[in-house]
């Protein structure tokens, strides 16, 4: 059976980066240019071991590495202040995206950037894919949002910790199955999407509430929902639709890719 890795780009690189930028901060951008020149270059060497680990770790038979896309709009528009905390993408980390993509070629991984798609959507897209045509897929992240999507045939991969993510030590984290994550997280709020969740509503109120149905509507309706939570929740249930909406990756991407454009080339299984 094809083993499918599919990296997520920037949260891999972005870290790998910070370890590099860190030693020049408040004032990053204004190093020499031998500074800048290095910085780049020790990212990009971090960046080829990293992936040279991954390949050696999980063997795959085909992988994908996915960029964000930079006309990526459409959660911005339904709820303008979605991420809306995040920082901006270093300018010297931007400037060596040629050359970090090429460190990716050259290890036989075919990458992709989608113009107007997250990264997350076309991953996501991408697995519930492999999965239909029954193989199996490996997401490599430590975005939790990847979480909901975790299946038998799905798995997904911390490469920082070098741990899988298991139904299990979803439930131990968050206190909930990965199926529930989603209106876990529109309720009590997600500060890494900038997603506020609802007022008044809290990790122990949630539990109790998703203990009680397998969706919000079932929930609500169990004879032992407490009312005034069953208050809150219906004074704010659109707001709680949206906040789903945006949580909820999508799966429905056409990339024109098909199984062949993804094999891993012999010299970068090898390297």
């Amino acid at each position: 059976m094809a083993q499918v890795v599919l990296i997520d780009a920037l949260n891999l690189i972005r870290r790998l980066y910070a370890v590099q930028e860190r030693p020049y901060l408040p004032l990053t951008e204004q190093v020499a240019d031998g500074t800048r020149a290095q910085i780049i270059q020790n990212t990009a060497t971090m960046l080829r071991q990293a992936l040279q680990r991954l390949l050696k770790e999980l063997n795959p038979s085909h992988a994908l590495m996915v960029f964000d896309g930079t006309a990526s709009l459409w959660r911005k528009q339904l709820y303008p202040l979605y991420k809306a905390n995040r920082k901006p993408m270093p300018v010297i980390l931007a400037e060596a995206m040629p050359t970090l993509r090429q460190c990716v070629s050259a290890l036989g991984i075919h990458n992709i950037q989608q113009d107007d798609s997250e990264a997350d959507d076309v991953i996501a897209s991408v697995a519930r894919t492999v999965v239909q045509h029954g193989m199996q897929a490996t997401i490599v992240s430590t975005d939790k949002g990847y979480l909901p999507l975790l299946a038998d045939q799905l798995h997904i991969y911390d490469p920082f910790s070098r741990q899988f993510q298991t139904a299990d030590s979803v439930k131990q984290k968050f206190g909930v199955t990965p199926a529930q994550l989603v209106r876990y997280w529109s309720l009590v709020g997600d500060s890494t999407n900038n997603i506020p969740g609802v007022s008044g509503i809290g990790p122990k109120g949630a539990h109790d509430l998703l203990a009680l149905g397998a969706t919000l509507t079932d929930a609500l309706e169990h004879p032992d929902c407490h009312k005034k939570l069953k208050e809150k929740i219906l004074a704010e249930k659109e707001q709680i639709k949206l906040f789903m909406q945006l949580l909820t990756l999508r799966t429905d991407i056409q990339l024109g890719l098909n199984l062949q454009d993804m094999r891993v080339q012999t010299a970068g299984a090898t390297a």
